[in-house]
């Protein structure tokens, strides 16, 4: 009878052991249902479970500025000069320049500078400054600077 006893206590501690692995299985699944997956995808959205709650970070921070507007901007609408052929320095190309650009140094020599901005009935140049010529363009540049200061464009063929 001695065994009989100890087979009852075995048995019945197997029975608590089957128990309690199971109600350790039913409140892990109980957490399961509460905590849905979460993962967030390279845009920022977020993937909770089978709801997908899509967040539109995007904002437009290009804001429409017409940096172009038609102040300081003139184009010469008179006969064109006929001048000869424009010897660029080495390394320069035309880009079409605007007011406060910096012309580099090898363009402020007397080489490029224009006389003639009297017969387009042209301001004369006040006292540091002097009319350029840039390829097509003639540009008011301050000497002592470099700044364009006006721009008259296609003025030369």
């Amino acid at each position: 009878m001695t065994k009989l006893p100890a087979r009852i206590g075995y048995a019945l501690t197997f029975a608590s052991l089957i128990a309690l692995a199971s109600a350790g299985d039913a409140q892990q699944r109980a957490r399961q249902g509460t905590q849905k997956a979460t993962t967030v995808n390279k845009a920022g959205n977020t993937n909770r479970g089978t709801r997908n709650t899509n967040v539109n970070k995007n904002t437009n921070v290009n804001v429409n500025r017409n940096v172009n507007v038609d102040r300081d901007v003139h184009v010469y609408h008179g006969n064109r000069v006929h001048a000869g052929r424009y010897a660029w320095p080495h390394g320069y190309a035309y880009g079409r320049r605007a007011v406060g650009y910096i012309m580099p140094r090898p363009f402020l020599t007397s080489a490029y500078y224009y006389s003639g901005w009297r017969a387009l009935g042209l301001a004369a140049p006040l006292a540091g400054h002097q009319w350029v010529r840039y390829g097509e363009d003639l540009l008011l540049v301050q000497v002592a600077t470099g700044r364009v200061v006006d721009v008259r464009y296609g003025v030369f063929d």
